[in-house]
């Protein structure tokens, strides 16, 4: 049994008392009516294995856990305002280890202007956390994964691929941008939001999940690579969308606008908030998740991204994203 139907299985043995706005797998966050004002709230447990991030550097690790927390506030169009975790770490660890993770975590937390309200210790080898943060909702309305049935444009923040390329060949995790600045310059206009939690590749496919009659087509030469990633794909001599497929996401936020966004004088702000423009959702009678490669050529993504809780190692997950992503370019189905 998978991952999403343990939840499905998990949610059918409760009935909340404060009967949250969404369902699950609807929207990154979860929405409560705090008096007249609507609040999203989001927790998310980390682990090395599971989400593949290295402890080299303790402040870039601390710095991950409480970007990666409140990412998903973010892609809901939330203002992350508190914040609890449960932090497990090996027996008598290092004290500057200690301190660096959290002061990792003190600087976003301080750039976000979201309060540390307390906190649970643990013991776990190798290390745990658990982050939870919560905060009022910012847009004019929830931002989740169902999209509109009216045409849309895909705008995604930042790079691709850079954490997927660091667990495929062993390089310590590199720091996650915290897009602040973005989310708050689309939410009022973003039509739903999702981050890249678990790769571009995944997020696409939970945004079809949600919306099964929408068309969504991603534009190939469009997407914007972290520098680095198609080469270092060169030299393994596997295609770059591999870095796409793997489960290290980069906790970018991916936004559905309208499609008069793309608009000369819409489009350049956007570009200069620090979005890119990868394609186009639109209710079609033959939905799914389509890649628009270079030559033109359509080719649909037969099933879900490999999940690196289900593989054996990081290497085994690594070869499973490439063996997805040459199925895709070869229009091949595979099981992942």
């Amino acid at each position: 049994m998978n991952e999403y139907e343990t939840i499905r299985r998990i949610a059918a043995c409760f009935r909340s008392r404060f009967n949250p706005v969404n369902k699950p797998f609807v929207s990154d966050a979860e929405f409560i009516r705090v008096g007249s004002t609507l609040w999203g709230m989001t927790i998310d447990e980390f682990s090395p294995s599971e989400d593949l991030f290295t402890a080299n550097d303790p402040r870039i690790l601390g710095a991950n856990l409480a970007t990666a927390t409140l990412s998903d506030l973010l892609a809901a169009g939330v203002e992350p305002q508190c914040f609890m975790h449960a932090l497990c770490l090996p027996r008598n660890p290092d004290i500057r280890f200690v301190e660096a993770l959290c002061g990792g975590m003190a600087d976003v937390l301080e750039r976000a202007h979201c309060a540390l309200c307390g906190g649970d210790l643990g013991t776990a080898e190798p290390w745990r956390y658990t982050g939870f943060a919560m905060g009022p909702l910012g847009a004019p309305r929830p931002l989740t994964r169902q999209l509109a049935a009216r045409p849309q444009t895909l705008w995604i923040t930042g790079t691709l691929g850079d954490l997927n390329m660091a667990a495929f060949t062993g390089d310590a995790t590199p720091e996650i941008e915290l897009r602040l600045h973005e989310a708050q310059q689309v939410r009022d206009s973003a039509l739903a939001g999702i981050d890249t939690s678990g790769g571009l590749a995944d997020a696409l496919w939970m945004l079809h999940q949600a919306s099964p009659g929408v068309r969504l087509c991603v534009d190939a030469a469009a997407l914007p690579y972290a520098p680095g990633v198609r080469e270092t794909c060169a030299d393994a001599g596997i295609p770059p969308e591999s870095a796409l497929f793997g489960g290290a996401g980069e906790y970018e936020l991916l936004f559905a606008l309208p499609g008069d966004t793309t608009t000369p004088g819409r489009s350049t702000a956007l570009r200069e908030a620090g979005l890119t423009p990868i394609g186009q959702a639109v209710p079609a009678a033959h939905a799914g998740v389509y890649f628009r490669l270079a030559n033109g050529v359509e080719r649909r993504m037969a099933g879900p991204p490999p999940c690196p809780r289900q593989a054996d190692s990081a290497r085994d997950h690594a070869r499973q994203a490439v063996a997805a992503a040459v199925a895709l370019l070869n229009h091949r189905e595979t099981s992942p």
